[in-house]
């Protein structure tokens, strides 16, 4: 656990664990072995709301070991409503599947946000606090 994530409060969903780090990032921790239903990804939806509070926050999403997504989650994940409170997205994804379907994602999806795949936390990390400065920037001119 890094030291951002000291004791946050966490929400534990059927799929997922989420939390907003201490450096003002929505932390996704997808569960292992569970088979992702559009009922779930709204769900998870429904709480990145929450924890985003009106704004558009960076998003850091560890995807599980195993399990699938429908095809419903797909096309929902690539949606401009499912990336409303997302500033951007960091994707770490260990097997292949997985990485497949992210840059899926990012290469033929209008997702309406930065989308990027890693495989470390600290890269991944680092991107987002970019993405986050430059978004900030461009509003302020």
């Amino acid at each position: 656990m890094l030291a951002t994530e000291v004791s946050p409060e966490v929400t534990e969903l059927r799929t997922a664990r989420l939390h907003l780090r201490e450096d003002d990032i929505i932390c996704i921790r997808v569960k292992d072995n569970v088979d992702i239903e559009i009922a779930d990804a709204r769900e998870t939806f429904t709480e990145v709301k929450r924890l985003a509070a009106g704004e558009k926050k960076p998003v850091l999403v560890f995807t599980g070991a195993g399990g699938t997504i429908s095809s419903e989650v797909r096309k929902f994940s690539a949606s401009l409503e499912a990336g409303e409170p997302t500033l951007a997205e960091a994707v770490i994804a260990n097997s292949l599947a997985h990485k497949l379907v992210v840059n899926i994602l990012i290469k033929f999806a209008n997702i309406g946000r930065p989308m990027k795949l890693f495989i470390n936390e600290h890269d991944a990390v680092a991107w987002l606090k970019e993405e986050r400065e430059k978004y900030y920037n461009t509003l302020e001119q």
